[in-house]
């Protein structure tokens, strides 16, 4: 029986990047190859979003959409899905011909393999969870759950001066935190690059991306560009992430070393 799917993403209308553009044509263009309904929502995405919970989190909009998608998805059951995929807007699918969603039932996260840099330089490797891609059936057990979650965390933070507020703590940090409890369902197929490893990709080659791929079991099928970290890897953010784009979109290979056993232990 076919799954009548809906998949959906959110971005403002104005001011657009050209990498982000690229990336959503990425995904509407993907969507479509699956015969999967597409949705782009703008920034009507925060009117899903209480009041009291918007304003605390008014300097971390990422921390809005993480309740507000939740939400998009609820409204895509009532609206007769069968099941439902969030993709950030930074995400990029390069490999659309075997991208193939085969959640069923329940509900799926992102796995992350982060490699970052120590004190002393080297390139170290944290493994998490995150929601650039997140995929929820019609007979899943944890949306309302998380909806409350999500609200029950920011309701309880003090967002005064010199307090903070971490802008993964509703995403990354709250479903790594439960998934070392529950061990839901993680998937590879879209990978999330962090500032190193697009550096690497960007120049060719280096210890970041040999690292991620000596981490990863299955080659992914599209990756999160990590948008609000745009502007660390280069002084020119949006002309390094369109080189980016165009690198993987044109040499897809560079991700191809994945489980090769030269690279294993690297």
């Amino acid at each position: 029986m076919t799954m009548r799917t809906c998949v959906i993403q959110s971005y403002r209308t104005s001011n657009v990047p050209c990498w982000i553009n690229t990336c959503l044509a990425s995904v509407q263009s993907w969507s479509g190859l699956q015969e999967f309904d597409y949705q782009l929502v703008g920034d009507e995405i925060f009117e899903r979003v209480p009041d009291w919970y918007r304003q605390k989190t008014i300097d971390h909009p990422q921390i809005a959409t993480d309740l507000g998608r939740l939400h998009l998805i609820d409204e895509a059951f009532d609206g007769g899905y069968d099941r439902a995929i969030w993709l950030d807007a930074d995400v990029l699918v390069f490999d659309p011909e075997n991208f193939a969603v085969e959640q069923t039932s329940g509900f799926a996260f992102g796995r992350e393999i982060w490699v970052q840099a120590d004190a002393q330089g080297k390139p170290r490797v944290f493994q998490n969870v995150h929601n650039a891609y997140a995929i929820f059936c019609q007979d899943n057990a944890f949306l309302s759950f998380y909806r409350y979650a999500c609200e029950q965390i920011i309701s309880r933070i003090d967002p005064g001066p010199g307090k903070g507020m971490a802008p993964q703590i509703v995403g990354p940090k709250l479903l790594t935190s439960l998934h070392n409890t529950l061990g839901f369902d993680l998937t590879d197929e879209i990978a999330m690059l962090s500032p190193d490893v697009l550096q690497d990709i960007h120049g060719g080659g280096g210890p970041a991306l040999d690292l991620f791929l000596a981490s990863s079991t299955n080659r992914p099928r599209g990756v999160n560009l990590c948008a609000s970290l745009a502007a660390k890897v280069s002084g020119d953010g949006d002309s390094f992430m369109d080189r980016v784009c165009t690198i993987l979109l044109g040499k897809p290979e560079i991700l191809e070393k994945i489980g090769h056993p030269t690279h294993q232990g690297n």
